[in-house]
């Protein structure tokens, strides 16, 4: 029977007219039921992809005009797959179980050696770039990414195009073409898609509750050509969830009581780290090395004179404490800016009360201390109140001007007198501390998924067609069922921050209570920030469970930043996973930022790497935002897909409208609608006393601005596994598939626990599970959309729950299908049997 199966794969993996195998040619046929998408038209009238990405919301940006033409500009060529067509079908036909090739999957070798770019493919690219100027960067052994750069004469030279420099708020100075880039004829049908930008595409989704933050404070003083305006502070007010007042007890394990000592905790940061200090206002401030004012470590805020691009709007670190008797607040500053009018920019210290209200101002200028300097303050006025101590910078926005502050050794003691004046110490002048930039990374190119109905979704050309030099043949049979004798979660169910990992785990019947914990299954989480796997011990200990798979960070492109406001995102994707399915491996592959290109580059990096079966993406952008990034996300699935991997992406938070349009039109998130991703949606639930689902409604939560989001897809045509199911709306692609959790979970970052909504936990709960139905099963599951909606239009809501109530702004929760809950919400066990 094995022979008989090889012979297949090899008879539909080659395309060879061969008698055993009853005829046919290379890239014939019809494609079979089940495919997501089919190939039409001739190659060579496809064009590859460019766009010119428009952001919005928290993501738009303001053109400041043409780039200079030195400026260094990084480009990223996506590769056409060779014999498209019967990648498709094959990767229909893994995930058909009537088929031969049902979950047999393609090795990287296999992959390589028939469907990606051939080496001589890609050096025709590479030598075309060279001989224009640029100087490439990063290739990839599967060959269907390259990486290159020049400067933006260059570029604009090649490709036709032009490049502005814009500033994108909180990210800064960065880069983007205005018109679609070009393709030289002379390449173009070896190009699935180019991107000439470096712009952010991509938000995380954690909205946290608990953890104090300073987004409020900005709200009337943000808005493009508004000014900043002192006068304004007093209007100021920070909303606080009611679970901020579980933060009181955590603090007081950090503070000294005052009567013996400094109130503030860890006043130098020489843990390293910030707690019980947070970033707050934009949440770009960074623990940093370069200029303490003493010890090693200090917080930073800003940007330097080297790194031009100011950040709008309010941006620092906080700390709540208790006011002694007679308080004393002193600390040491480093300032620097180019600004000259505190009406537009500033540095500046502020008190706030335990309730987000404004108290009062200590400091604003436009310093250049040029080195450190001490400030102190009484604040015994509020002597035994609870307020929130601020340290950083008001930022214009201004493409031109730098505007940054270094914090170091702060110290509220129970003092006896007021000391106003500032006491210059001089220090060395702040050496600058240039932050990452993202450098794209090549990623596998997909096959283009259901035909777009709006933008083209280029499919690869037929460009020169490798003759393969091994067939590649599918893996063995997997086995029939593995082994799960693991514990089950047992822990509480919830906390003071939140629901825990059995409170999950009970309520929707996860594997794991029947001993399936993940054990021998490796698991991807993508995201910009690396993992600090302290605060998972201090997660596991909270939830009452012990792990024993492996967490390990990988560096692409250099890797994310350790500091960064997304941290908390990576806290949350490991610690779901981590507790839902304590016995699976996990590797955080962190990039620079969540830019198009270095997403993709994680991506590819992971596909290539062929460690992970189960990959979380907790982050999206407008899906029309960057088409030729939807595209090629959605390309790098399939390859992913065919190597038996399972690609899941959070559905968004902003409802039905991701794309800011206020609903007109609604808009989705990507990657979550791309065909070969499964999109996750959240849910609002309760249980018994006894952990069981009691009740489910569809993901909200009024008081921190969350919407689970779904709609229909402008991008990709609706796939064939959803074709035939009630209450699909025929024009698109629909999302969510299916829903989890969203609102209320605890995580704990930078050593503090915290509440957080978001369908960025519901993403890693679905890993979660389907790294657990890989271990029940003893093999990969892979691309599983198709048997999702397969079982359920067979079997209804025999492994699901039906969602029916609530909203996410243009859609209704409803009976069956629905885009807002997608097919509902997993019955964990059982739809683990029934895969």
């Amino acid at each position: 029977m094995q022979t008989s199966l090889r012979l297949v794969a090899s008879c539909l993996i080659a395309g060879m007219v061969l008698s055993a195998c009853g005829g046919g040619n290379s890239g014939g046929g019809i494609l079979p039921a089940g495919s997501p998408t089919q190939s039409t038209g001739s190659p060579s009238a496809q064009t590859p992809t460019s766009s010119v990405p428009k952001t919005a919301g928290t993501l738009a940006y303001t053109d400041m005009g043409a780039a200079p033409q030195t400026t260094p500009v990084s480009v990223t060529l996506t590769l056409n797959y060779n014999h498209q067509a019967q990648l498709d079908q094959l990767v229909a036909q893994q995930a058909d179980p009537t088929s031969p090739m049902y979950h047999h999957y393609l090795t990287s070798d296999e992959f390589n050696s028939y469907y990606a770019p051939t080496a001589q493919q890609e050096q025709s690219v590479i030598f075309a770039l060279q001989r224009a100027g640029f100087t490439i960067t990063q290739q990839y052994s599967n060959r269907t990414l390259i990486e290159a750069s020049a400067p933006a004469a260059t570029v604009e030279s090649f490709f036709s195009t032009q490049i502005h420099m814009v500033n994108q708020g909180k990210f800064g100075a960065r880069y983007v073409n205005v018109k679609p880039a070009v393709v030289p004829a002379a390449i173009a049908p070896l190009v699935h898609a180019v991107t000439t930008s470096n712009v952010v595409v991509a938000h995380t989704g954690a909205h946290v509750q608990s953890a104090l933050s300073l987004s409020s404070l900005i709200a009337s003083t943000t808005m493009p050509g508004v000014a900043h305006i002192p006068a304004q502070r007093a209007s100021r007010k920070l909303t606080l969830s009611p679970q901020v007042k579980t933060r009181e007890a955590m603090l007081a394990k950090y503070a000294t009581p005052f009567a013996t000592g400094n109130v503030i905790g860890n006043p130098g940061f020489e843990s390293g780290a910030f707690s019980p200090w947070f970033p707050c206002g934009n949440g770009y401030a960074t623990i940093d090395t370069s200029d303490p004012h003493s010890g090693h470590y200090d917080a930073f805020t800003g940007n330097l004179a080297n790194n031009l691009g100011e950040e709008y709007g309010l941006d620092g670190v906080c700390q709540q404490v208790t006011v002694p008797t007679n308080g004393q607040l002193s600390f040491y500053v480093n300032e620097g800016t180019s600004e000259t009018s505190t009406y537009n920019a500033d540095q500046e210290a502020d008190l706030f009360d335990a309730n987000g209200n404004y108290l009062t101002n200590l400091y604003t200028e436009n310093g250049n201390t040029n080195g450190y300097v001490h400030r102190s303050y009484n604040i015994g006025a509020y002597a035994g109140q609870q307020v929130i101590i601020f340290v950083g910078i008001y930022g214009s926005g201004s493409f031109s001007d730098y505007n940054y502050v270094y914090l170091d050794d702060a110290s509220l003691t129970n003092g006896s007198s007021p000391t106003p004046a500032p006491s210059p110490t001089p220090v060395p002048t702040a050496t600058p501390s240039p932050k990452p930039t993202a450098t794209p990374s090549p990623k596998p190119t997909a096959s283009p998924t259901p035909k777009p109905t709006a933008s083209p979704t280029p499919k690869p050309t037929a460009s020169p067609t490798p003759v393969p030099t091994a067939t590649p043949a599918p893996t063995p049979t997997p086995v029939a069922g593995g082994t799960c004798t693991g514990n089950a979660d047992n822990g509480p169910l919830s906390g003071s921050n939140g629901w825990l990992a059995t409170g999950v785990a009970k309520a929707f019947d996860y594997p794991v209570q029947h001993g399936c914990n993940g054990a021998g299954e490796t698991v991807a989480v993508e995201i910009d920030t690396p993992i600090n796997t302290s605060d998972v011990a201090g997660y596991l200990s909270a939830a009452g469970i012990t792990q024993t798979g492996t967490i390990t960070n990988e560096a692409v492109n250099g890797g994310g930043n350790a500091s960064s406001a997304d941290y908390t995102e990576t806290a949350l994707d490991v610690e779901t996973i981590s507790g839902l399915a304590p016995g699976a491996n996990i590797i955080v592959y962190n990039f620079p930022d969540l830019s198009s290109q270095s997403i993709e580059a994680g991506y590819n990096q992971t596909v290539s790497d062929g460690k992970a079966s189960v990959v979380n993406s907790s982050f999206g952008g407008c899906e029309s935002s960057d088409t030729a990034f939807t595209n090629t996300t959605n390309t790098i699935a399939e390859q992913a897909a065919a190597k038996g991997m399972t690609f899941v992406a959070s559905s968004g938070d902003s409802g039905s409208d991701e794309c800011g349009t206020g609903n007109n039109p609604p808009g989705v998130s990507s990657p979550a609608t791309d065909p070969y991703f499964t999109a996750v949606g959240a849910v609002n639930f309760t249980d018994t006393s006894a952990g069981t689902l009691a009740s489910i409604t569809s993901g909200s939560d009024s008081s921190n601005g969350f919407l689970s989001g779904g709609g229909v897809s402008t991008i990709f045509a609706l796939p064939s596994y959803q074709q035939g199911v009630a209450n699909m709306v025929s024009t698109g692609r629909n999302d969510p598939d299916v829903s989890l959790p969203g609102v209320g979970v605890m995580v704990y970052a930078n050593g503090s626990p915290m509440q957080v909504d978001g369908t960025s936990w519901s993403s890693p709960e679905f890993v979660a599970l389907m790294a657990e139905a890989n271990q029940l099963h003893g093999s990969p599951l892979g691309f599983i959309n198709p048997t999702l909606y397969s079982i359920f239009t067979k079997t209804g809501y025999t492994d699901f729950t039906d969602v029916t109530s609530g909203n996410n702004g243009a859609y209704n929760a409803g009976t069956g299908y629905d885009l807002v809950t997608g097919i509902g919400a997993p019955k964990g066990w059982a739809l683990a049997n029934a895969l």
